[in-house]
């Protein structure tokens, strides 16, 4: 059986490796306009559609990000498996199985 507080640290590492990589994503591109270009997308300037970075975003235009859609879903589900495993890491912990 795995232990819940390891898999609890993994996913915790790889959720920051995944929003590093998005934050990477917003803050690398010096000019967003040329890349987007790169990707075939023009680039329009929306006030509803600026970068964040929580969660990561980096609009070309309304329809296209140059963050992956996949990051914020794959980063979301790594925090819930390390809420969840440092939840039963602890109440294994205050309650140990009878030997």
């Amino acid at each position: 059986m795995a232990n819940p507080g390891r898999v609890a640290g993994w996913s915790l590492l790889g959720a920051a490796v995944v929003y590093a990589w998005g934050v990477f994503m917003v803050l690398g591109v010096y000019d967003v306009e040329e890349l987007c270009g790169r990707y075939g997308q023009h680039w329009e300037f929306d006030p509803a559609h600026r970068e964040s970075l929580f969660p990561p975003s980096s609009p070309c235009n309304p329809s296209y990000d140059l963050v992956p859609p996949y990051l914020t879903p794959v980063f979301f589900t790594l925090l819930t498996l390390a809420a969840v495993s440092t939840t039963i890491a602890i109440t294994r912990k205050l309650n140990p199985s009878p030997p």
